[in-house]
């Protein structure tokens, strides 16, 4: 049952913040250039570990803010400090992130063309998957909520969407 809260959860955090379904996109598309490039093992599990950092920052900016809310539902300098500091957790976890990526990709971005022409031989097919699998629906998912929602139709406390949709 925990399980089926967590992914409501997810889904609350992915419908409602638009940041959360650029770092999803965003690493849908790393993934597909670990895949490309033919990133070693260990540098694929550092940037795995580095997106989940970012993920987990989102949800507990999310978490962070929604508390605000509902214990100062207006402007408090005190309150806009706390969302501020929540917010800066997901900066600096964005920025490590970004730094493995360059660390991770850079040695397979300075053999790009030799590379190039090997992964598209041996890696092809697991591309092209991937692309269809992963990349293709997560864009799709991300286009359809950003024009499906306009903007702030979703904010707001769980129970209140559920006052609205009854």
């Amino acid at each position: 049952m925990s399980f089926v809260h967590a992914m409501e959860g997810l889904s609350y955090v992915y419908l409602t913040q638009r940041n959360m379904r650029i770092h999803i996109s965003v690493a849908t598309l790393v993934g597909a250039a670990c895949i490309f490039l033919g990133v070693g093992r260990f540098e694929v599990l550092m940037v795995v570990l580095a997106i989940a950092g970012v993920l987990v920052a989102e949800v507990v900016n999310t978490l962070t803010e929604s508390l605000v809310d509902i214990l100062e539902p207006r402007y408090h300098p005190a309150a806009k400090l706390v969302k501020d500091v929540a917010a800066a957790g997901v900066l600096i976890a964005s920025v490590f992130a970004a730094f493995i990526g360059v660390v991770a990709f850079f040695p397979a971005l300075a053999e790009f063309p030799e590379r190039l022409r090997s992964l598209l031989r041996e890696r092809l097919a697991l591309l092209i998957v991937y692309t269809c699998v992963v990349v293709i629906p997560s864009l799709v998912g991300l286009f359809f909520v950003e024009f499906r929602f306009p903007k702030g139709r979703l904010t707001g406390s769980r129970e209140a969407r559920d006052k609205e949709g009854a």
